[in-house]
């Protein structure tokens, strides 16, 4: 099997930890020897309620056997979608009511800077220095990875980058004002 996921499956660092995987099951993956492994990656975040979760095993297997994918992007009205976005524009500050839809983080780090760079007319994009957005052109040029970067070349040149290293000890406030003062500055983007 190794063999196989070296020849056939392209490796996202030079040195993958290339452990097979039998299952998983709540913070822990287990490999085939039955070793159990704490799961610090969690499904790059999509198992944050850990693996194999009774309540999301249930709440995937109720909509399956109703229709599975069909449309993301607001072509049809799918009831659980419906749902969610409602929910999220309760939460959101006005005059936010509207939620995009995506499959995955990096399409919605896409759909940000286009949106960004839409709703301002802006080029400027502020990011987060050294934080992970994905592996797409534009996700790729605000990640500031160089040596992710650098086989590629250029990414967005019309794109003025600008970083931000964010400190862990930031709060949830400071982050607001942040973002306030650059929406009342008006002078970058922010992802």
């Amino acid at each position: 099997m190794k063999k196989d996921f070296y020849k056939h499956q392209t490796q996202t660092t030079q040195h993958p930890l290339a452990m097979e995987i039998s299952h998983a099951k709540g913070s822990y993956i287990y490999d085939t020897k039955g070793v159990a492994h704490l799961d610090f990656v969690a499904g790059v975040s999509a198992c944050s309620l850990g693996h194999s979760h009774p309540k999301v095993v249930k709440a995937i297997t109720e909509q399956a056997q109703k229709y599975m994918h069909v449309m993301v992007y607001g072509e049809y009205i799918q009831r659980p979608a419906v749902s969610l976005t409602k929910l999220l524009a309760k939460h959101l500050p006005s005059p936010l009511e509207t939620t995009y839809l995506v499959n995955s983080g990096t399409e919605a780090i896409e759909g940000a800077l286009k949106l960004a760079r839409r709703a301002t007319g802006r080029a400027e994009i502020l990011y987060a220095n050294l934080a992970y957005h994905g592996n797409t052109m534009g996700a790729l040029s605000v990640m500031g990875y160089e040596q992710r970067k650098k086989p590629l070349s250029h990414y967005c040149p019309s794109a003025a980058l600008y970083y931000l290293t964010v400190k862990l000890a930031w709060n949830r406030s400071q982050t607001i004002l942040l973002l306030l003062y650059l929406k009342l500055s008006k002078e970058a983007l922010v992802l």
